[in-house]
């Protein structure tokens, strides 16, 4: 599944798929799941701008959110690096957030989908 989802005024064109568990894994060494999990259960505490849930989630959705970049065209951003410094502003909208969760987990289950929300 393919969506355009907007950080910091950027719109970006994702994918995800079955393959996207794996890529995220060689890249970080992490379960995806267990991030997007986690991610999950701190999102609606962001806005309370908590510093430690804030330094929690931050690499973990930026992570997932680039394997799905690369996924959907390669082009768009070369390294991890410069996605990471094409961002001002990560937390000004946090509705990419869910859409970054939504759309990672699409190709898992419909059952999960409605456990992490």
């Amino acid at each position: 599944m393919k969506k355009i989802v907007t950080i910091d005024g950027k719109e970006f064109e994702m994918k995800s798929s079955a393959y996207t568990q794996f890529a995220y894994k060689n890249m970080t060494g992490r379960s995806l799941l267990k991030d997007i999990q986690s991610i999950a259960s701190l999102a609606d505490k962001i806005e309370e701008n908590n510093l430690e849930i804030v330094d929690s989630i931050t690499e973990p959705l930026l992570d997932i959110s680039y394997v799905m970049i690369q996924e959907a065209n390669e082009n768009q951003v070369k390294t991890k690096e410069e996605f990471y410094k094409s961002i001002d502003s990560m937390y000004d909208n946090y509705d990419w957030i869910k859409e970054v969760i939504t759309l990672a987990i699409n190709p898992l289950s419909r059952q999960l989908q409605n456990e992490v929300k």
